[in-house]
């Protein structure tokens, strides 16, 4: 537990603290969000630790955090955080900050070969540090106010050990020759933005089975999402709560018929408007066929496939040798298109389709190159 922390839910607080922390050579972050209980998950608390004491930032109480986001972008404050990649979109959604000079503690303990990337498993492999993980707390509506003295402990207790373990991850990657890998990582990581969200006219395509329907299910499905995200909306729940993808497929393919049983809280709570979106999803147009928006998949050959065994099992032995995940080596993407297409190895080497990172041409694109070499030879008639 935290020695000391500060709770900031005033903006004359938070104007006093910032000034400091910008002048902080490095700050440990980390943020609490509320996706398990409201409509539209938002950030709910801003942990900040620069490494003497901790401030956790309500930022549903202080509504200038123009200074935050300055610290956020500026290139000369090392921001540490765990597992960001959430943490990035949100503030880009939430408050339109971006993150620069990024270490993210669970890429780099990725990078040394740890097999479970969790703050807590981290800190007690490379630092002995164990930090109590409350079931309970985890679970916590950081959307509720007052925060409870143990959800505020559980949320200080994220990163008041966070750049000791940034040392000593830094420390081990210097030693392997990994630090340049994992900046790498966190810069494409800083440049993740929350995505735009697509339209409820096509986003029920996002349920599991929706290719199967006919044109007057589909139209019937499409209500009903629409109807769900309303209702979603309105009682300020997360659409799952609402109703299943898997109860929206059913009644799309029931013919207009509410399911006894089917339809979660649409169906307790509104099932006469429930009734009425599937009426207006049987009588209304029709869904369009979408058009088909990715090229025709690739036709694997014999040799092909003999291609791909061999590329993958080049990507075993050096995730062996050099103790990481086979997903670090090299994209399986791109060595799908090079088994497919040798002749397209110069593109792949010099990046493919972005999923080849710099650090992985410069190490491996060598050994690739030669192993690709030695098919071309040995498949000349």
């Amino acid at each position: 537990m935290p020695d000391r922390y500060r709770y900031i839910n005033e903006q004359a607080d938070w104007d006093d603290v910032a000034p400091a922390l910008a002048k902080a050579p490095r700050l440990a972050l980390d943020t609490e969000r509320n996706g398990r209980y409201a409509y539209r998950e938002r950030i709910c608390l801003i942990q900040i630790s620069d490494g003497k004491q901790t401030f956790l930032l309500d930022p549903l109480a202080v509504g200038d955090l123009t200074e935050l986001g300055r610290i956020l972008g500026d290139p000369n404050v090392l921001k540490a955080l765990h597992g960001s990649e959430e943490d990035i979109r949100f503030f880009d959604r939430d408050f339109g900050f971006a993150v620069s000079n990024l270490f993210d503690t669970g890429m780099a303990a990725r990078f040394l070969g740890v097999g479970r990337p969790n703050l807590g498993a981290v800190l007690e492999e490379f630092c002995g540090v164990a930090i109590p993980k409350d079931r309970k707390m985890q679970m916590s509506h950081w959307g509720l106010r007052p925060l409870s003295r143990a959800a505020l402990d559980y949320a200080a207790g994220d990163v008041h050990h966070l750049l000791t373990l940034v040392d000593e991850l830094d420390y081990r990657l210097a030693k392997t020759g990994r630090q340049n890998w994992v900046q790498e990582e966190c810069e494409r990581i800083s440049a993740l933005r929350y995505p735009t969200e697509e339209p409820l006219d096509t986003a029920f395509r996002r349920v599991k089975g929706w290719e199967a329907l006919n044109l007057r299910e589909m139209a019937v499905l499409r209500e009903l999402y629409a109807f769900r995200d309303d209702k979603a909306c309105a009682w300020d729940v997360p659409v799952h709560q609402v109703a299943s993808n898997d109860d929206l497929l059913a009644l799309a393919q029931a013919d207009g018929e509410a399911v006894r049983g089917i339809g979660g809280m649409l169906a307790s709570r509104c099932a006469g408007e429930l009734g009425d979106a599937l009426k207006r999803g049987m009588e209304g147009p029709e869904s369009p066929k979408p058009e088909r928006t990715e090229p025709p998949p690739e036709h694997w050959s014999s040799t092909s496939r003999d291609r791909l065994k061999d590329l993958k099992r080049w990507r075993g032995a050096v995730s062996e040798e050099l103790g990481m995940a086979v997903s670090h080596i090299w994209p399986t993407p791109s060595l799908e298109r090079i088994a497919l297409r040798p002749e397209t190895k110069e593109r792949e080497l010099a990046g493919g389709e972005g999923e080849v990172r710099r650090w992985q041409r410069a190490e491996f694109g060598d050994e690739l190159a030669s192993l690709v070499a030695e098919w071309e030879l040995s498949e000349v008639p």
